[in-house]
């Protein structure tokens, strides 16, 4: 049979043999004196000796197991017994420290329900496993983002639907890293407040506020940090105006299935596309939604403030003027929050990390099929998203 290299520095292999259930390796504790836990005395005296299984890493796609000699010891100090400890066996467990970080890791790129089939692990011990080392590892986050707070902090609050239109999260985020901060039940001023009263954060720290159109979150955001710049989303705003545009088209029946060409930027058509876009522009009344369409994303496009206040004010006006309700409605809407939108333009914030933190946790969510417990899930998310995010998944 192949010798096996443990990679134990605490453990001498006595025997190992090959069964029907994978590897049997026999291992012995090469320090021969253990310290009492109880008064620090060093002792050599073997109390009694006992044999637990304990599992470890695979080789060769079979798994091992570790049978530990346990000794026992007698301390002539105190005269009270206790048993050797390992460190690479957290006590009373029965499964290698590595053994542990390599299942956690394999429940962050899949779920425990998966990784429970493929390693024939029981569901509730893996998910035991699992979820005892993410609330450490999260502490640790948690920490280690207390340590070190910049200034000139640029956060988002947003919400994510846990279940469609029934429930929500509130979700804070340091916007430059696209890291979450923090997660809180539903999205009502209160949640936001509780998020944004975080040790980390201060007055003096926070620079700017980026928000959707919520009104809690920006009444949160005036209380607590009066002096920082709030800037709408540059998403959420563009949301608005191909939702009056979708809503155009919904109120002509023969348009159902033109929605892709009518959203869809006119530079990313194909031809024949551009073709189809066209015959459609020219023989319904929907040219002019369209138009006001095309010309809000040039909006964006600019990249001086008074130019934009300019073709804000006057997209405003030439929506408020449309046959279209959805249109004067998007318009007085945008109206009403000018001064937050146009402060897109006189800072460099870009909402590319956040879209991308977004994406993942809508993966988050939709890998474990939803989440019944829901402190679960902003663990999950917590620790899938936190540093920096640029470039990780269990249920």
């Amino acid at each position: 049979m192949l010798s096996i290299s443990l990679g134990l520095p605490e453990f001498q292999i006595v025997k190992q043999e090959l069964l029907s259930y994978g590897y049997a390796i026999h291992v012995e504790k090469t320090e021969t004196q253990e310290r009492c836990p109880h008064c620090g005395f060093l002792t050599s005296t073997v109390h009694d000796r006992r044999t637990r299984k304990v599992r470890d890493l695979a080789v060769f796609r079979q798994p091992v197991y570790l049978f530990v000699e346990v000794k026992r010891y007698r301390c002539w100090n105190c005269f009270q017994v206790f048993s050797a400890s390992f460190e690479s066996i957290p006590p009373n467990q029965y499964y290698t420290n590595r053994c542990y970080e390599y299942f956690y890791e394999l429940c962050e790129g899949s779920t425990i329900q998966e990784v429970s089939r493929k390693h024939r692990i029981p569901y509730t011990t893996l998910e035991r496993i699992y979820y005892s080392i993410a609330s450490k590892k999260a502490k640790e986050r948690q920490a280690a983002m207390e340590a070190s707070s910049p200034e000139g902090m640029v956060l988002s609050l947003d919400e994510i639907a846990v279940k469609k239109g029934q429930q929500y999260e509130t979700v804070l985020m340091d916007a430059k890293a696209g890291s979450v901060m923090g997660m809180h039940a539903d999205r009502q001023c209160d949640s936001a407040i509780n998020l944004l009263s975080q040790n980390v954060l201060s007055k003096e720290m926070v620079q700017t506020v980026i928000l959707d159109m919520w009104e809690p979150y920006h009444k949160a955001v005036r209380a607590l940090f009066p002096s920082a710049s709030i800037v709408i989303d540059k998403y959420h705003v563009v949301q608005k105006v191909t939702q009056a545009l979708d809503q155009a088209r919904k109120e002509l029946s023969s348009l159902k299935k033109a929605r892709f060409l009518l959203l869809k930027g006119y530079e990313k058509l194909r031809k024949d596309q551009r073709l189809r876009l066209d015959d459609i522009l020219e023989e319904y009344p929907l040219s002019i939604a369209y138009y006001l369409k095309e010309l809000f994303r040039d909006f964006y496009r600019t990249e001086e403030y008074n130019e934009a206040k300019e073709r804000l004010e006057e997209w405003i006006g030439l929506a408020k003027q449309s046959p279209f309700a959805s249109f004067q409605q998007a318009a007085n809407t945008l109206e009403r929050w000018k001064e937050p939108i146009l402060s897109y333009f006189l800072c460099s914030y870009t909402n590319a990390r956040i879209e991308g933190t977004n994406h993942k946790i809508k993966n988050i969510k939709r890998r474990a099929y939803g989440y019944r417990n829901r402190e679960r899930f902003r663990l999950h998310v917590f620790l899938e998203c936190t540093g920096n995010t640029t470039g990780s998944q269990a249920a």
